[in-house]
């Protein structure tokens, strides 16, 4: 095993290293060097969405002396791929096949960690992104969308492998856990309901920022824009919190501008990480002056849609952040509160309606970060919540 790790070391930064006579016109090549992965965990119903995915990502590839790699798991295999072309010497771009991995656990952190030392270790760079598609449920435990009475084990489900021995989900403290500190400048989530308070407050010390959905994303999620706005990801001529709201917005006007009915629907926040734990210093303070009388969660915004997972009892689980703070908090503090919320999400949008006429909702409030509150209908729940690190900053535990 150690022979075969040491011929790896020596034949990937051959295969991953710049490409030979690639030129390019556009920034300065003194700019920093970025290097980004994106992960597509597709062995389930995604398999053949992450085909298409890897298409428009081609398709919006244009080389200024950064790299983009592509860890694709399908139902056929896992492997890593690598964006190239887009020069003047190859003007077309192409995807490069630079290792079949075979059957293996997309949803593992192992998996995940093993494959950022990787591209870390062939492809060195000032700043790395992450953009990071498969299937999420925020915070909540394995099977737990689904099934929100089952006494969970895990918590904080992030990515989904059907294959192997059976379903596979990897737990978000070891996703964050698997990452080296301070690796990313941006973590671009294409996942369902990721925009939550907990998440974000787990990934501090992991990346600089975190561009996810409070809701849903619809597929066939940020296919449409890779072709236009994956530019911007690219180049780090570009601030990077400037970037990742010019990609938000290219994504929030194409849905506005090209569906209708249910399908125009979408929620993006982009998250300054390195806020985050003054945001709890925030919400911990709110909470010593808090209301005697908790407020009413039907009266909530909320972000998921009950009922449609086939969880029951259907109640919501994904709240305004901000919403509840305000009705929870005493007027000073929930002042002081929403000025830090305000520095934690520097950019937001939302649709006005969420998938309309399929258990959706109106999207009164969006302050760009939900929360989960606990219910008495949801014991398993509660007491998973309680262990979160958000939970132990903010409430104690």
């Amino acid at each position: 095993m150690r022979r075969i790790r040491h011929i790896l070391a020596l034949l990937l930064p051959a295969v991953l290293g710049s490409c030979i006579n690639e030129e390019y016109e556009g920034p300065d090549p003194n700019l920093p060097t970025r290097t980004i992965v994106v992960w597509l965990g597709g062995d389930n119903n995604l398999s053949d969405e992450t085909v298409r995915k890897i298409e428009a990502l081609r398709q919006g590839w244009t080389y200024t002396g950064n790299k983009c790699l592509i860890y694709q798991d399908s139902r056929d295999g896992a492997r890593l791929l690598r964006l190239r072309g887009g020069c003047r010497t190859t003007p077309t771009p192409y995807v490069e096949t630079v290792r079949e991995y075979g059957a293996e656990n997309s949803a593992s952190a192992e998996t995940f960690g093993r494959v950022l030392r990787e591209v870390a270790d062939a492809c060195p760079a000032d700043s790395y992104g992450l953009i990071f598609f498969s299937h999420a449920s925020g915070w909540l435990p394995a099977g737990t969308l689904q099934k929100p009475q089952t006494p969970p084990n895990r918590s904080r489900s992030i990515g989904v492998d059907d294959g192997g021995t059976g379903r596979a989900e990897m737990d978000m403290a070891d996703f964050a856990d698997a990452i080296p500190g301070g690796m990313f400048d941006f973590i671009v989530f294409e996942t369902c309901l990721t925009a939550g308070v907990e998440v974000a407050y787990q990934l501090r010390g992991k990346t600089d920022y975190m561009l996810a959905s409070s809701a849903e994303i619809v597929s066939p999620g940020f296919s449409p824009v890779y072709p236009s706005a994956l530019r911007l990801l690219c180049d780090t001529s570009v601030e990077t919190r400037t970037a990742l709201e010019g990609f938000g917005r290219a994504y929030m006007d194409y849905v506005a501008a090209n569906y209708t009915g249910a399908r125009r629907s979408a929620t993006l926040s982009l998250i300054d990480i390195r806020e985050i734990s003054p945001l709890a210093a925030r919400t911990q303070a709110a909470l010593r002056t808090r209301s005697a009388e908790a407020p009413d969660l039907s009266r909530l915004q909320h972000f998921d849609r009950p009922g449609s997972y086939g969880d029951s009892p259907a109640l919501p689980r994904f709240f305004d952040l901000g919403e509840w703070a305000e009705l929870w908090a005493a007027p000073a503090d929930c002042a002081a509160f929403r000025a830090q919320l305000e520095r934690t999400v520097v950019w937001k949008s939302a649709t006005e309606t969420f998938m309309e006429g399929q258990n959706g909702f109106t999207v009164r409030r969006h302050s760009g970060l939900t929360t989960y509150i606990e219910q008495e209908a949801f014991p398993g729940l509660n007491e998973a919540y309680r262990r979160l690190s958000w939970c132990g900053a903010v409430y104690g535990y």
